[in-house]
């Protein structure tokens, strides 16, 4: 009868503990993803264009722009507007 009760009790401590892990990494995972979101919205990353030439989505910021198109390299605007 000991035997099983320490069975149980040794089984309610490591759900605890998993629970405990568990419970620290999700804290740690939701900074990160909070720091991402941060980073991104100081860089404005999240603001992203398609180029005219290869459909390839770039941020705002490193765009190529001709007019009123968009480009995502000096490259692909000479050889669309060629």
């Amino acid at each position: 009868m000991a035997r099983l009760l320490y069975i149980i009790v040794l089984f309610v401590v490591s759900l605890l503990v998993l629970k405990y892990v568990r419970r620290k990494i999700d804290e740690r995972t939701n900074k990160l993803n909070q720091a991402k979101l941060n980073q991104s919205k100081q860089t404005g990353a999240k603001d992203m264009l398609k180029c005219e030439h290869c459909a390839l989505h770039i941020p705002k910021n490193e765009a190529i722009r001709q007019g009123d198109r968009v480009f995502c390299s000096l490259e692909h605007a000479r050889k669309h507007l060629e």
